[in-house]
């Protein structure tokens, strides 16, 4: 059983603190890398030293880390390493990654969204979407964002090129707020939810990424997700009843009945979906047969952002802890979806 963890935040490197590793452990996020021979993810120095729980002695290094898929090889990228204090575009911790290209992640955190090229600096893409999730299409040169979720808060869905960050479109105006998007396969539409600023439910829209063609796709619903096959789009509905669409619209098909949970992702083959259930648990469902494998129960207050699937879409990438590894904060795990054992990559 593994426990998830929560992201932290990250600071300036201290002189006396440069040759200790920043990759002893991880913790959230984590993301594979295009052809699953890597992943990327969020280190930092294990066992803590002494005193660590007073800023002022010690530094706690953390980093992006970039390890092979068998956990072997973790090093930190360069100019990513901090402590205490960060510079800007570190300073408020990492949410949120995505392994865009061969050669460039992008990650969020609580200032906007980064670009960062192996190797070289971080680069900020824009402010939109801090600090909520953002999306990316299947080839990681489109990215969708929105503002922040709250009460009164209204505005568009943000469609950004990478790494240029020029702004391919605005959609769905900003008298409503525009939300938790996904993007097509090929990144020229987008699937959001739209709610008023009181937070009354307006459905499920589509557009085209420059911001044409709005069009409502269900009436009721939250939490779209578009197939990486491109030709259907996973919702909740207000029961809490999972359902797929067509992106071209009519009538929906049901998946999981109500109140079985939340939908997470779509396996990068189309075939699966992860699946939360209200006892907490891991699975996934075979979107052709609707049958349910349940793999793990989770522990985490925190919600199941640190799984991923792999390329080839056979396992999972999960940040966790074991009973058997109880001294460890965390680790990094690879879960097949086929019930094999669990495999701890990195971590203590």
């Amino acid at each position: 059983m593994l426990a998830i963890a929560a992201a932290v935040g990250c600071g300036a490197v201290k002189a006396e603190s440069k040759s200790v590793s920043p990759c002893g452990s991880v913790n959230l996020p984590v993301a594979w890398s295009p052809d699953g021979s890597q992943v990327v993810l969020y280190g930092y120095r294990w066992p803590l030293p002494p005193l660590h729980h007073r800023p002022a002695s010690i530094s706690v290094l953390r980093a992006v880390c970039v390890a092979d898929a068998d956990g072997n090889n973790a090093h930190a990228l360069p100019n990513t390493v901090c402590s205490e204090h960060c510079t800007p575009n570190l300073g408020d911790g990492v949410g949120q990654f995505e392994w865009a290209q061969p050669k460039l992640i992008l990650y969020g955190n609580d200032s906007g969204i980064y670009t960062l090229a192996v190797g070289g600096k971080p680069k900020l893409l824009t402010r939109a979407g801090a600090p909520e999730p953002f999306v990316a299409d299947s080839s990681g040169d489109r990215v969708a964002a929105t503002g922040p979720l709250c009460s009164r808060c209204t505005g568009p869905v943000t469609v950004l090129a990478v790494p240029s960050g020029t702004i391919v479109g605005k959609v769905g105006g900003t008298k409503l707020a525009n939300v938790v998007p996904s993007l097509s396969p090929d990144g020229t539409q987008v699937v959001f939810a739209r709610f008023t600023k009181s937070g009354q439910p307006k459905g499920i829209w589509t557009a085209a990424a420059g911001g044409s063609g709005l069009k409502q796709l269900e009436a009721q619903g939250n939490n779209p997700l578009w197939s990486p096959a491109g030709n259907q789009i996973a919702y909740l509905t207000p029961s809490g009843a999972l359902r797929l669409v067509s992106p071209q619209g009519g009538a929906s098909t049901p998946l999981l009945p109500k109140n079985f949970g939340s939908a997470m992702s779509w396996s990068p083959d189309g075939k699966h979906l992860t699946v939360v259930d209200t006892k907490n648990r891991l699975a996934v469902v075979d979107v052709a047969t609707k049958k349910i494998h349940t793999l793990l129960k989770l522990h985490s207050p925190y919600g199941p952002e640190s799984i991923v699937w792999s390329p080839d879409s056979q396992e999972l990438l999960v940040v966790g802890k074991a009973p058997a590894h109880s001294g460890c904060p965390s680790g990094l795990w690879r879960i097949p979806i086929d019930g094999a054992k669990p495999h701890l990559v990195h971590g203590c």
